[in-house]
């Protein structure tokens, strides 16, 4: 059981850590910078519309070359 835990902690410690960093370094902004959390929604609407653009490009060339393929 114990071990079944570890593992289960050591497979989800690396992308928590980046959740928590992430957060902390927008908190930062927002309460040491006075940056209004509309500019902070904005850049995280406009960075997950071009990570989704980037996704959506990627897998129109996997159909595209698996369709080549035959």
């Amino acid at each position: 059981m114990v071990n079944k835990y570890i593992k289960a902690y050591k497979r989800y410690r690396t992308p928590v850590l980046a959740v928590v960093a992430t957060v902390i370094l927008v908190w930062s902004a927002v309460w040491s910078f006075d940056v209004p959390w509309q500019d902070i929604a904005e850049y995280l609407l406009l960075c997950v519309l071009g990570v989704g653009f980037i996704a959506l490009l990627a897998a129109a060339l996997v159909f595209t070359v698996n369709k080549l393929r035959g």
